[in-house]
């Protein structure tokens, strides 16, 4: 009977809800394989501690924290002290976040692949050595990248800057903000200089000089171009009080790229622009018998010169801000599904990139522009509609760039609730800089390029390698585990050293260049390849969050 008791009392506290099991007192739970009879002092303590799960599952459920982990960060000793909350509860499907990183990747700058190439060889030989550093350069980026992801899912980081403060310190967060700053400043400045060129080609293909603005002519010239493109194009758009307009903005520059990529295989393919093809005579009458249209194996190749291609490689797959971003983004995100995610997304932004550096340089060889647009024919129509599906990618590009240069620049002087007035106030003083800035330069010059390419490799390669370093110790710290420190760790212990070297050989040469007095083509292949031009969305969707 005492045993029948027993079974019935057991089943009747299964059925039970938590709040009904709790409220009839004591019951009959388990403790490992025995039965713990009512009034007993463990059967009580388990009760109280059934009763503080219940307690905290409801606060749970009312702050909306449930699902949550707790956040930890890096104290002085060594240790994860857990304070917050971190999520990872995205709902964008794997095939829909990789077409985003791929976006967030690929940008204009793969227009300057075959230009890097030209720089040291117009041996079409030597496109085997560059494709190899290409795949190696975005192996290893791949690999930061989740680095960050392993990081963030250590101490519960929400951000980049975010998890530089939580591994490294807050006393010194403001350098990734100022990194950010730098490099968003940048890429605006290279789409006024890009808007400026592709403006006067689309000018001359149309036989457009000048025009008549209120009875007086003004002429067509790069200079009235950055003024007018800023103050009637570009002036409206970073005025508008919300970006949401231009959300899709990113799928138009992915389009163009792609129509871009299928116009320069085409013109590869038919032959148009080699010896006796369509657009070579076409070149060749505007230009005349001494242009020189393609150059194959006449130049010789320059080892040293070839730094400037593994400089342009080191940055051409910065979008290591948004790491954080795609892993609370991405739907049941367990670390298979994040490397499924990173590697293939890393995979076909290479294989973008090797189509344009193949593709261009095959067509043009040593005389491939810094801008690979530039080489074609202005009557080329396809090429007329390439320049201007970049240009219209660029414009619309332009204002989410420059939101992450205010998000960052307010974050950088700790304003944190801006009035709207500050905020056009910024965005007027910014295009009065930037535009000013184009007009003066018909390139970047030695300081944007030195620091380009020295900060590049520091927000790939060593930052991400020295958080990671840091939040493994630490966590391992925290649980008292003798368990060794692992593969990653000593791997991103040669990362630190290696983005150093990349970050130095980038800015050495550039100095180089200087010295020598290189072209300005090759100036400006420099400051496009080495600064990638590519959005960068941290501080934009933080802001929108």
């Amino acid at each position: 009977m005492a045993k029948t008791a027993l079974r019935t009392a057991l089943v009747a506290s299964l059925a039970l809800s938590a709040d009904a099991f709790l409220a009839a007192g004591p019951a009959l739970p388990l403790s490992g394989s025995r039965l713990q009879r009512p009034g007993t002092t463990a059967s009580n303590a388990r009760n109280a501690r059934l009763r503080t799960g219940v307690r905290r599952l409801r606060a749970a459920e009312s702050d909306g924290t449930i699902g949550k982990r707790p956040n930890p960060q890096v104290t002085d000793s060594g240790t994860l002290v857990r304070d917050s909350r971190f999520v990872k509860n995205g709902q964008t499907p794997l095939l829909g976040c990789v077409t985003n990183l791929v976006k967030n990747i690929v940008g204009s700058g793969v227009l300057c692949l075959a230009g890097a190439v030209a720089v040291f060889s117009d041996n079409a030989l030597m496109l085997g050595p560059a494709i190899l550093a290409a795949g190696f350069f975005a192996a290893v980026a791949a690999y930061s990248f989740v680095l960050i992801a392993r990081t963030c899912e250590m101490t519960g980081a929400t951000s980049y800057s975010d998890a530089w403060s939580k591994t490294v310190g807050e006393n010194t967060a403001w350098i990734p903000t100022l990194i950010v700053v730098f490099k968003t400043w940048s890429a605006c400045l290279i789409y006024s200089i890009i808007i400026a060129d592709l403006t006067v080609d689309l000018c001359t293909t149309a036989g457009v000089k000048s025009l008549v603005v209120a009875g007086t002519e003004v002429a067509l010239s790069r200079t009235n171009i950055i003024l007018a493109s800023h103050i009637f194009g570009l002036l409206p758009l970073c005025l508008l009080r919300s970006f949401t307009v231009l959300s899709y903005a990113s799928f138009v520059g992915i389009g163009g790229i792609l129509f871009v990529a299928a116009f320069m295989c085409q013109r590869f393919l038919e032959g148009s622009y080699a010896p006796g093809g369509t657009y070579f005579a076409a070149i060749m009458a505007a230009e005349g018998k001494k242009h020189v249209v393609s150059s194959f194996n006449l130049m010789g190749t320059s080892l040293i010169k070839s730094l400037v291609l593994i400089s342009t490689l080191t940055s051409s797959y910065l979008c290591h801000y948004n790491s954080p971003k795609f892993l609370s983004e991405l739907k049941d995100a367990t670390k298979e599904r994040f490397n499924t995610l990173t590697y293939s997304s890393f995979g076909l932004a290479f294989v973008l990139n090797a189509i344009f550096m193949v593709t261009g340089f095959l067509t043009f060889g040593g005389m491939s522009n810094g801008l690979i647009l530039n080489n074609y024919a202005t009557t080329d129509a396809m090429a007329t509609a390439s320049r201007g599906a970049i240009a219209a990618s660029i414009l619309l590009g332009f204002p989410i760039t420059f939101e992450g240069f205010r998000g960052a620049f307010l974050e950088l002087t700790k304003n944190k609730a801006p009035t709207q007035t500050q905020k056009d106030v910024i965005a007027v003083g910014f295009l009065i800089a930037c535009g000013g800035t184009a007009m003066v330069l018909s390139d970047l010059g030695a300081v944007v390029s030195f620091f380009g390419a020295l900060l590049g490799s520091m927000v790939i390669y060593t930052i991400p390698a020295v958080m990671y370093r840091k939040a493994r110790k630490a966590e391992l710290a925290t649980s008292g585990s003798t368990e060794p420190l692992g593969m990653n760790y000593h791997i991103a212990g040669g990362l630190i050293p290696m983005g150093w070297f990349l970050a130095i050989l980038g800015a050495a040469v550039v100095v180089l260049k200087a010295s020598t007095n290189l072209s300005s083509n090759v100036l400006m292949s420099e400051s496009y390849i080495i600064m990638s031009i590519k959005v960068i969305h941290h501080h934009v969707d933080k802001s929108h969050r």
